[in-house]
């Protein structure tokens, strides 16, 4: 890969793959089912973001450090997060830049939460849902595809910092049966270093043809079919890390993976839009095929008002120790650290993750020297949500400018 190559955004990349893969798979570019990639990178070594074709780290310089950065308190007893609203004239300067971004970029909605110094917050909707008629607002539910790994890998964290699970204990055995390289960690898995293919192409036909079949991670590791390169000597983002991930989660803790995540994270921040997509109250987002595969990876739904108490308990330090958040926003020469991407908005950075599968597209991103946090939930195919968020024209202010405006 070329060195402009690699210089381009993580989303960027994303969604190019995404598009490539949906055209050799033969979809229609309409169809629900355009292959797309949640998150940062690719779907092979060769398009690996800050990677080269042969899955060598390249000569990228390390990710960027973020001052005052992770917060110094430790971790208390999880509480939920209470905001206040910002005052009424941000709001509606806000709403006006969410409809110019909706509009002009053709999306069906999007819904967009906004909090200053994780105390006062805003969140607004433009459009409606999927159907084409469905009012929605900022408690409205979306499938939010790969910021699943962000609720996976605190749940993972919280088990390393409990001395239930280390960081460099063996995948094959705390999974025997599965047969993964004995080489693999949990670290591999957290950090996209494992290479181990995503699953997105041997599943995909099998997704397609039975929409209403549920499978399990077993199965769908077990199709994966060979490596791409060995555990440790690269980086290429692949979604059945996080499938693995959910499994040992199970493994560790004795009891299915929502179970764990509503008794640890969800119930405790009182997170009542947030679940898994096979769950009894989930809303008819995604058919259980596609769900049940990406599973782990990218099978949650949220809303916006909840990703942005979310993303404030995370990067705030109410979930984790100070010390672990400082390990999962380490990205040496990755925009990947733990669980965590770099996200670039313009020439700031934050930290957080994408997410983008069957016309669920979201971002969520906590840039730390702003003291402002921001989440976006929109609906079509593969359009790019930091440039959403920056979206102006005509010199009029983007949502981004109204974040920062606010937070002034």
């Amino acid at each position: 890969m070329n060195r402009a190559a690699r210089r381009a955004g993580p989303w960027a990349i994303a969604v190019v793959t995404a598009l490539v893969l949906s055209l050799v798979l033969a979809s229609p570019i309409g169809s629900p089912e355009l292959a797309v990639l949640a998150g940062a990178a690719s779907a092979s070594p060769q398009a690996a973001e800050h990677g080269t074709a042969d899955g060598r780290p390249s000569d990228e310089p390390p990710g960027p450090s973020f001052p005052h950065w992770p917060p110094a308190a430790s971790r208390g007893e999880l509480r939920p997060v209470r905001l206040t609203p910002l005052e009424r004239p941000v709001g509606r300067a806000l709403q006006a830049a969410v409809d110019r971004a909706r509009e002009e970029l053709g999306l069906f909605s999007l819904s967009v939460g906004v909090a200053v110094d994780g105390r006062s917050s805003w969140t607004g909707t433009s459009g409606v849902a999927l159907d084409g008629v469905t009012p929605i607002d900022g408690d409205s539910a979306f499938a939010v595809a790969s910021i699943t790994k962000t609720f996976t890998a605190a749940l993972v964290m919280g088990l390393v910092e409990d001395g239930r699970l280390s960081l460099e204990d063996r995948v094959a055995d705390l999974l025997p049966r599965l047969g993964v390289d004995r080489a693999i960690t949990v670290r591999h898995l957290l950090s996209h270093t494992s290479g181990l293919a995503d699953l997105l192409i041997p599943m995909r036909k099998p997704m397609t043809a039975e929409p209403t079949r549920r499978f399990s991670g077993e199965e769908v590791i077990r199709r994966l079919g060979d490596p791409w390169f060995a555990p440790g000597a690269g980086f290429a983002y692949s979604n059945s890390n996080y499938v693995l991930l959910g499994l040992i989660v199970e493994r560790v803790t004795g009891d299915p993976f929502a179970r764990v995540l509503e008794r640890k994270l969800l119930r405790p921040l009182e997170l009542d839009e947030t679940g898994v997509l096979l769950g009894r109250r989930a809303p008819p987002l995604m058919p259980s095929s596609w769900a049940s595969a990406f599973g782990t990876s990218g099978y949650m739904y949220s809303s916006a008002s909840d990703l942005l108490e979310w993303a404030i308990a995370l990067y705030g330090g109410r979930v984790l120790e100070a010390a672990t958040l400082e390990q999962m926003a380490t990205f040496d020469g990755d925009a990947y650290g733990l669980g965590t991407e770099v996200i670039r908005l313009g020439r700031r950075a934050g930290i957080g993750h994408s997410g983008l599968l069957r016309g669920h597209t979201s971002l969520l991103v906590h840039l730390p020297a702003e003291g402002v946090t921001l989440v976006l939930i929109g609906t079509w195919q593969g359009f790019d949500p930091a440039r959403a968020l920056m979206h102006s024209r005509g010199g009029k202010p983007s949502i981004l400018d109204e974040a920062l405006r606010a937070a002034r």
